[in-house]
């Protein structure tokens, strides 16, 4: 059995179609089909539906087609008079994604889907920057969270509440929420910011509601007027024992000082990576990405869990810990082999 023919290649035949056999003359239906890649006999089916549907199509569409002596002609009131024409924020997605799939793609093709945007590009340069950011909010924001972590910190560190843009795992829109920040800790590689949410305060006086909000999901943070005070009984180890919302169990750090790491990841992962964090893209396909991290065994970690896709850049003292650590793994392989060996 033949494969059916997709509708979308259809359609395109018809819409090239009608716009050139609109022009002056018509066109020639040999041409027009050879131009198209099908035969006569396909094509003329094609204008052949076109004309049957026209008549019960809501609203009714002004279309007469024509064939007579091979050639064919069109005439409508002016929707069909030209090839389909990509408004410029429709031009503007289609050459990022080019670019996109370009980068994923071999040579060969890569090359032509690059040809393809450029071509987009030339047509885009008529229209101005402002027409096309019109509908967009561009920006690079503050993806790495660290705007929010300074804010925080101030307002832990002077005892102020502050309200928060936050928005949550499969929410579409952010939520905002008022939060006496009572602590900013790290652990797995993140930031949360703990501390009392008014909106979750029990009822009865009790004590305050605890909750846990992760830096890289916080869109923005406000400083509110009043202050608070930290209970005396409050101790943060008491919420990672108990996984509050949010906080991953496991070691968790004070954000009394932060350490910055430069960390090269090969172009093997990168794409990955970049998905994951804020970077910087290297002639040569790799990404560096600038860590803030209080924990430097973390990102030891992390790093070796990557194994030779991953290198720390700087600062020279981690690249000391990275070799250390994997001078450590080395020496525990061969004591754990000769063990074998011996036994």
């Amino acid at each position: 059995m033949t494969p059916r023919e997709p509708a979308e290649r259809q359609l395109e035949r018809v819409l090239h179609a009608l716009a050139v056999a609109a022009r002056e003359g018509g066109a020639s239906l040999a041409e027009l089909a050879a131009e198209l890649g099908v035969a006569p006999e396909r094509l003329l089916r094609d204008l052949e539906e076109v004309t049957a549907r026209a008549y019960y199509l809501e609203p009714p569409v002004d279309i007469d087609i024509g064939i007579e002596e091979g050639r064919v002609e069109v005439w409508t009131t002016g929707e069909f008079r030209r090839p389909v024409k990509l408004s410029p924020r429709e031009a503007l997605a289609l050459t990022l994604g080019l670019r996109l799939l370009a980068e994923e793609s071999a040579a060969e093709r890569a090359a032509a889907l690059r040809a393809l945007a450029a071509r987009l590009d030339a047509g885009l340069a008529a229209v101005s920057a402002a027409a096309l950011a019109e509908d967009f909010a561009l920006g690079a924001g503050d993806p790495a969270g660290e705007g929010q972590l300074a804010a925080l910190r101030e307002a832990a560190r002077e005892r102020r509440p502050v309200e928060l843009r936050y928005l949550k795992p499969a929410d579409v829109e952010p939520e905002t929420r008022a939060l006496h920040p009572y602590a900013l800790v790290h652990s797995g590689g993140r930031w949360y910011a703990i501390g009392h949410c008014p909106e979750a305060a029990p009822a009865g006086g009790r004590a305050p509601a605890i909750r846990a909000f992760r830096l890289d999901r916080i869109l923005a943070v406000t400083p509110l007027g009043g202050s608070f005070e930290v209970p005396s009984d409050f101790d943060v180890q008491d919420y990672v024992a108990t996984g509050p919302a949010g906080i991953p169990r496991g070691s968790l750090f004070r954000a009394q000082e932060t350490l910055e790491v430069t960390v090269r990841y090969l172009p093997r992962i990168a794409r990955w990576i970049e998905e994951q964090v804020l970077g910087v893209l290297q002639p040569d396909g790799s990404i560096l990405v600038r860590h803030v991290v209080a924990d430097p065994g973390w990102l030891v970690r992390h790093v070796l869990y990557h194994g030779a896709d991953a290198e720390v850049v700087e600062p020279p003292g981690i690249r000391d810990l990275m070799r250390q650590r994997i001078e450590q793994i080395r020496i525990s392989q061969e004591e754990k082999e000769w063990s074998e060996a011996a036994s």
